[in-house]
C-alpha cells in the first residue's frame, strides 16, 4: 500500500505537503508505532499464553484463579487499547483533518475492533471451569487481534506518512507527549516493555533521539515499567506457567 500525500491534501496552498525530510527519527521509531507494538505484544503474549494453558488441563477443569486472571488482564487490556484508539479519534484526527484528508478505512476498522471487542468481552463474561469456555476467548482474542493488525498496519502506510508530510516533529512531539502523559499508567509501561523486558533498549533508542535526559528515567519511566510487569506481564506468565500468582501479604 502506497500513499501519495497530495492527494489527500486539504489545501495545497496553505499546508503543503513538504515536511517528510524534516523527520530525522525512523518511521518504525515513531511513537504511534511504538505504541502499537505494545499493543501487539499485549495481545498475543495473552493469545499464546492461553494456547498453552488449554493444552495442559482437562474438561471442566479451568480453576477459579484462572479465570480470575485473564478477567483482571482483560480489563487493563480494554483501559490501554480504548485509551489508545480515543487518542486517535479525538486528538490526532480533528488535528489531522486541518491538513490532510482522514483515511475512511481507520473509522471503518475501528468500528469494527469495538464490535469484535464487545465479542470477547462476552466470551470472557461467559468464563467459567468449563474448557470450551476458555477455548471461546481464545478464538475471540484471535479475531480481535487479526482486526487489530489490520487497522494498525492501515495507520502505519496511510495516517502516519501522511502526518510526517504535513507536520513537523515540532509539531507532533509535545502532542505525543501529551498522550503518552495522559494514558493510563500501564500504557507507558507496555510501551517500555515491548521494547526491551528489561528497559534497555527504551532507554538507548526512544530516549536518546528524544534527548530526554537520564535521570527522567528513575523519576518517570523506571517505575511505570515496574508496573506493569506486576499488573500485567505477572498474569500472562501465571496462565502460560498454569501456576497461580503469588498473592499480596501485608503491608506490601
Amino acid at each position: 500500500m502506497t500513499i501519495e500525500p497530495k492527494q489527500h491534501a486539504v489545501d495545497t496552498e496553505t499546508h503543503p505537503a513538504d515536511k517528510a525530510s524534516k523527520w530525522e527519527i525512523p518511521l518504525e521509531s515513531d511513537q504511534w508505532i511504538l505504541s502499537h507494538n505494545a499493543l501487539r505484544c499485549e495481545i498475543n503474549s495473552m493469545i499464546q499464553a492461553l494456547g498453552t494453558f488449554i493444552g495442559r488441563i482437562d474438561d471442566d477443569n479451568v480453576p477459579q484463579w484462572a479465570v480470575n486472571t485473564i478477567k483482571e488482564w482483560w480489563t487493563s487490556h480494554v483501559a490501554h487499547a480504548t485509551d489508545h484508539c480515543k487518542s486517535e479519534e479525538t486528538v490526532y484526527k480533528p488535528m489531522f483533518g486541518e491538513r490532510f484528508k482522514w483515511p475512511a478505512e481507520i473509522d471503518e476498522l475501528h468500528d469494527a475492533l469495538d464490535r469484535i471487542k464487545d465479542k470477547v468481552q462476552t466470551a470472557i463474561d461467559r468464563l467459567n471451569a468449563d474448557k470450551s469456555s476458555l477455548v471461546a476467548v481464545r478464538d475471540a482474542l484471535s479475531t480481535y487481534e487479526e482486526t487489530m493488525l489490520k487497522h494498525f498496519e492501515v495507520e502505519e502506510k496511510t495516517a502516519l506518512p501522511l502526518m510526517r508530510a504535513y507536520f513537523t516533529p515540532e509539531e507532533i512531539s509535545p502532542v505525543q507527549r501529551k498522550i503518552l502523559e495522559d494514558a493510563p499508567e500501564n500504557a507507558m509501561g507496555a510501551l517500555i516493555f515491548s521494547m526491551s523486558p528489561d528497559g534497555a533498549k527504551f532507554r538507548s533508542d526512544f530516549m536518546t533521539v528524544r534527548s530526554i535526559p537520564s535521570f527522567v528515567w528513575y523519576l518517570a519511566f523506571k517505575g511505570r515499567l515496574a508496573s506493569y510487569k506486576k499488573d500485567v506481564v505477572a498474569k500472562v506468565e501465571a496462565i502460560e506457567s498454569g501456576k497461580e500468582p503469588a498473592k499480596k501479604s501485608g503491608w506490601f
